[in-house]
């Protein structure tokens, strides 16, 4: 780093970083419009931390059900079995491995926020187990599930006003990313914040890292509850050894 640069230098070239990596930066409005779900993957990818994996594709359960196709999903890199990989890059990534899955569409208004939300829904409603672990040597109980975050990914917004009104309505929005417009993010009491537009990406950038810092790492996949599904003559059964 150039000794004359400030921290504050090297985090505004990251936001500038971030808009490239969005396609803010090209000159025709159309070509912002089309970007897709692919775009805003390798945006995140940009910036996460290696523990966490970003792709689309859909979620499953232990119990056999699925969730719709997703557009991007935030998962667990380290922990997370049973992930497969379709020739168009989609994967099947399990419930208990996933922190946060968005819907991509070119403008946040109503009739987009809704829709995410009904995909949001199909992640949500499917059965995450959790396990008892080891750690340095002792067994720790199964951890509480945590919230999975769902949100809305866009270049574009209708106004501050008109989006707060629908995300009291479709509460179980936790953030909207209008790249070049706003973010809008519903704290844990319900309260909802906007950014202004020169601090949208950057201000998505911080709260969604924030946040997947409150989550903690997912918890213990119960892989006992998937064998059932594809074992018909060998049962896995105990819970975790510990030495004495």
């Amino acid at each position: 780093m150039n000794k004359n640069m400030t921290i504050s230098d090297v985090l505004s070239y990251k936001t500038e970083e971030l808009q490239r990596s969005l396609g803010l930066d090209l000159p025709h409005p159309t070509s912002q419009g089309d970007l897709g779900e692919d775009a805003w993957i390798s945006f995140l990818k940009s910036f996460l931390p290696s523990r966490y994996a970003v792709s689309k594709g859909f979620v499953f359960d232990s119990h056999g059900e699925i969730s719709d196709q997703i557009d991007v999903i935030i998962y667990d890199r380290h922990h997370s079995p049973l992930i497969l990989k379709t020739p168009n890059a989609e994967r099947y990534v399990t419930a208990e491995s996933v922190y946060a899955v968005f819907e991509v569409k070119p403008e946040a208004n109503e009739e987009n926020i809704r829709y995410a939300l009904k995909k949001i829904d199909s992640v949500r409603c499917l059965h995450r187990t959790s396990r008892e672990m080891i750690a340095s040597g002792r067994s720790v109980g199964p951890r509480k599930l945590t919230h999975l975050i769902g949100g809305l990914l866009t270049i574009d917004s209708i106004s501050e006003k008109n989006i707060r009104e629908h995300l009291k309505t479709y509460d179980g929005i936790d953030t909207v990313c209008a790249a070049s417009a706003m973010t809008v993010f519903r704290r844990s009491s319900g309260k909802i914040e906007i950014s202004d537009a020169q601090e949208a990406l950057p201000a998505f950038f911080y709260l969604l890292l924030d946040e997947l810092h409150k989550l903690g790492t997912v918890a213990a996949i119960d892989i006992r509850e998937y064998a059932e599904l594809a074992l018909q003559s060998f049962r896995l059964e105990g819970d975790c050894h510990v030495d004495e």
